[in-house]
């Protein structure tokens, strides 16, 4: 298929909804097997906080939260805007980075809270805070916006902005038809006459040829959705309240792709919430009449019953998060990671067995599982643990890097690295006469980065770039 000609024009504002002026502003970032510009057949995601496209790592050069009763959109733009650094001109392991190779892509904010960051085909995805102001002219940062930009920082355009809360989530997956969608969960609009705690999800198919943007579903109460790909079920499940007045949770599987729902089968006066879609693996707290409150995991690819089978219980407890599938298929380990009990905890399939690997007070997040250690960050420390006992029995915790101010929970996973916020930690510089020069106090929260090594030892964290150069501070003789 030929492709029609697009005349760009840059320093424009163009009539088109979501699409803004600008042309390329870094270099193209070409694959050197095809000679060509990089191009992602599948959705790629690091982690949220930074994306690698080629020998480039693009994040938010600075972090700044939108909680901070101090945030300014432009002052916090001024610094944490959407840049890139080629890895390989060489990051320092002494904690210094190297100075004046960090590119700007774009303007937009894209080191904050709500970033979401991922690659498809050839552009990068990112959330970005929102500016559009309400009617009385106030800024709602309540609300987060998606963009899209080639690497090489054109074709910047809005896909859309939305409601967001510590309970929506924006997630990428793949539907029956093999196109990628954005699928978000945001709360319904509502008056003050219908104050409401329910959520709207809208379906977006992404790619080289955009799809419009739908609400598919409205007043939910729960969803999830599986971004794996490789899924048999390519759905979206979610529950709501019965409209026939009992108080019944009516549980839908609704197909991405052709929007077809089916309702399945739940017991008048259950309770549903759902919890996460893992390898098809549907986990759901449930409730029923007298049977109390508890985790039920259902297999959809084989499930032809009622929602909540006495033989689907996992674990007995109200509510868990964080549900990783590990060691799949393995006779011995095969089972599942979660927060339990405000505590990480693994429960072995084969045996039902469970262990409590981490206390509450000793993670605030858990990033990602690889192999078989469990990555979690905490203000101070990220660290990580194994699902396998040692040779002694034990589950014992190891820590990679230990800071003053973490931002935990925000992280990107390439290449046997992890990327992080931290609060700048100064290091010693030097003058001619080998005197400590004194600079003023930078407070700004930089991209750093650790390895995630069997050393036992902690090892020392790469600031990945400082392009601000603060005073010197000139002492009296």
């Amino acid at each position: 298929m030929k492709k029609k000609n697009i005349l760009k024009v840059c320093g424009l504002v163009l009539a088109l909804p979501l699409v803004l002026a600008g042309c390329a502003t870094v270099g193209d970032v070409i694959d050197p097997a095809t000679k060509k510009s990089i191009y992602f057949e599948d959705v790629t995601y690091f982690g949220g906080s930074a994306a690698k496209i080629g020998d480039y790592l693009y994040y938010g050069n600075t972090y700044t939260s939108v909680s901070d009763s101090s945030f300014n959109y432009n002052n916090a733009a001024s610094e944490g805007y959407l840049g890139r650094l080629n890895l390989t001109s060489g990051i320092t392991a002494d904690g210094r980075a190297p100075q004046g190779n960090l590119e700007k892509v774009n303007d937009k904010l894209a080191g904050y809270d709500n970033q979401y960051m991922f690659a498809y085909q050839n552009y990068l995805y990112f959330t970005s805070a929102n500016t559009h102001k309400t009617s009385d002219l106030k800024n709602d940062y309540s609300r987060v916006s998606m963009f899209r930009v080639k690497f090489n920082g054109d074709g910047m355009s809005e896909l859309f902005t939305t409601k967001y809360d510590t309970q929506s989530f924006i997630k990428t997956t793949v539907g029956s038809d093999g196109n990628a969608y954005i699928v978000t969960y945001a709360k319904t609009d509502s008056t003050e006459a219908d104050r409401t705690d329910t959520y709207d999800i809208s379906v977006m198919k992404i790619g080289d040829n955009l799809g419009s943007r739908e609400v598919v579903a409205q007043k939910v109460t729960s969803a999830v959705v599986d971004t794996n790909k490789d899924s048999a079920d390519k759905n979206i499940i979610y529950a709501k309240a019965s409209e026939k007045g009992q108080s019944t949770t009516e549980v839908f599987s609704l197909d991405i792709a052709s929007k077809q729902t089916t309702k399945l089968e739940t017991r008048a006066g259950s309770s549903t919430s759902l919890i996460a879609k893992v390898d098809d693996q549907l986990f759901y707290s449930y409730n029923y009449r007298t049977s109390g409150n508890e985790v039920y995991k259902t297999n959809l690819k084989s499930f032809d019953g009622v929602i909540g089978s006495e033989t689907d219980k996992f674990y007995a407890y109200t509510s868990i998060s964080n549900v990783y599938h590990v060691a799949a298929n393995d006779p011995v380990f095969d089972g599942y990671v979660f927060i339990g009990s405000s505590s990480l905890m693994y429960q072995n399939s084969r045996t039902g067995s469970i262990v409590r690997l981490l206390d509450s007070s000793e993670f605030s997040n858990i990033l990602f599982v690889d192999g078989n250690y469990i990555y979690f960050s905490n203000s101070t420390s990220i660290g990580r643990i194994s699902f396998k006992p040692n040779t002694s029995g034990e589950y014992k915790k190891q820590t990679l890097v230990t800071m003053d101010n973490i931002i935990s929970g925000k992280y990107a996973y390439i290449d046997g690295y992890i990327y992080f916020y931290s609060k700048y930690i100064p290091t010693e510089e030097l003058n001619e006469k080998g005197e400590v020069i004194n600079y003023e106090t930078d407070e700004s929260i930089y991209m750093y980065r650790i390895q995630a090594g069997d050393s036992e030892d902690i090892q020392q964290y790469q600031l990945i770039s400082k392009n601000k150069k603060m005073k010197v501070i000139e002492e009296n003789s």
